[in-house]
């Protein structure tokens, strides 16, 4: 159904004339008739009577005229929605991310962006970088926050914000720990805990190590950095944290020459998703951005 045709008749309706209603429309009379004659036939239904100069409604239309008014106005007031869009941010903002990178990068970010937009609701969801690539990809989440150390993939657009600097580290009584500067064959020779094969930090310590013609004695694999840290601390193996998780007092950082470690923190997106306002505002909060 034609929404002009359905205002044409409204207008008829409430001024009784043709003619008239024209004049408000900025019609001229028969494109008026045209689209009344227009919804009569849609209908199979005959909307107005002519008797003489007068126009009434017939049963058929004052059946429709409430049914007429109210849709008009719910479309008025999608129109006015949409075009308030660009003057306010609300809704939801959806992202996913790492808790590593939602503690140390995130928070000071989102704490700005609530206190500017206090009308957006948060839709956050905490998981390893890997995973949060895949929702992204699939639709579940707006944006993702993630460690990346090789490119995502044709689907994703990527935009590096952060620099996360990382480090081998070691139990405190590790005999690596005695070490001012440790050798890259004595490394190799010590078992080590790192993260599975598809995660950014087990890819950079990895290339680092082929680099040089070297590869991890990986003893045991962990997904986060929390319990990684505790399996290094007990003495199970070297492994790699973030720099801004190696102030425990149960760790020592191990200085290795010529291995300099560092991933990219990147805001991610799905290149055929519409961002919504929220995200937008979100976006140019962050550092370096441009959506």
């Amino acid at each position: 159904m034609d929404i002009n045709n359905l205002r044409a008749f409204i207008e008829v309706a409430d001024k009784r004339s043709f003619s008239r209603s024209a004049e408000t429309l900025h019609l001229t009379q028969p494109a008026v008739s045209k689209r009344i004659a227009a919804l009569e036939t849609e209908l199979s239904a005959r909307l107005f009577d002519r008797v003489g100069r007068s126009v009434h409604l017939t049963e058929a239309g004052n059946v429709l005229l409430p049914s007429a008014r109210q849709i008009s106005a719910e479309l008025d007031r999608i129109e006015e929605v949409i075009c308030n869009l660009g003057k306010s941010v609300t809704g939801k903002l959806s992202i996913g991310t790492s808790p590593h990178i939602g503690v140390t990068y995130l928070a000071p970010v989102l704490k700005h962006f609530r206190v500017q937009y206090p009308d957006v609701e948060m839709d956050i969801e905490f998981n390893n970088s890997v995973k949060v690539l895949e929702d992204v990809e699939n639709g579940i989440f707006e944006m993702g926050l993630c460690a990346l150390h090789t490119p995502v993939g044709p689907k994703l657009r990527e935009i590096d914000i952060w620099q996360d600097d990382m480090s081998i580290v070691v139990a405190r009584d590790h005999p690596l720990a005695e070490e001012e500067n440790v050798d890259l064959e004595l490394l190799m020779k010590c078992p080590a805990v790192l993260p599975p094969a598809p995660f950014a930090s087990r890819s950079l310590i990895d290339q680092a190590l082929e680099t040089k013609n070297a590869k991890a004695n990986v003893n045991l694999e962990v997904s986060d950095f929390d319990t990684l840290c505790m399996m290094v601390k007990i003495g199970l193996g070297w492994g790699i944290l973030p720099n801004a998780l190696c102030n425990d007092s149960g760790l020592y950082v191990v200085k290795l020459a010529g291995v300099n470690l560092k991933r990219r923190v990147s805001l991610v997106r799905h290149q055929d998703r519409t961002l919504s306002r929220a995200s937008q505002a979100f976006i140019k909060a962050l550092p370096n951005t441009v959506i």
